[in-house]
């Protein structure tokens, strides 16, 4: 199971743009995202899965880079749409 749906609500909810503008293959600068909005989405992804992410910061450029890297962090159980 992947992260991505949930990503991409919380992405679209902080830019303020439609789910169906989101794509796995999406850039996020494309969106309209720079490196301090991914940082928000990365808090609000640790409150939805409950989990701590790290002190890292990866190079993330498009919305599935960040789904893979949430998966990495969360059991598939956690992952609800």
């Amino acid at each position: 199971m992947t992260s991505f749906p949930v990503v991409a609500k919380l992405l679209a909810k902080s830019l303020d743009i439609s789910i169906d503008t989101i794509q796995p293959e999406t850039k996020l600068e494309a969106l309209g995202a720079d490196s301090l909005s991914v940082i928000e989405l990365i808090f609000d992804l640790e409150d939805e899965f409950g989990v701590k992410l790290g002190d890292e910061r990866p190079d993330l450029s498009t919305v599935q880079d960040i789904a893979d890297y949430i998966d990495r962090y969360v059991s598939p159980k956690d992952v609800a749409v």
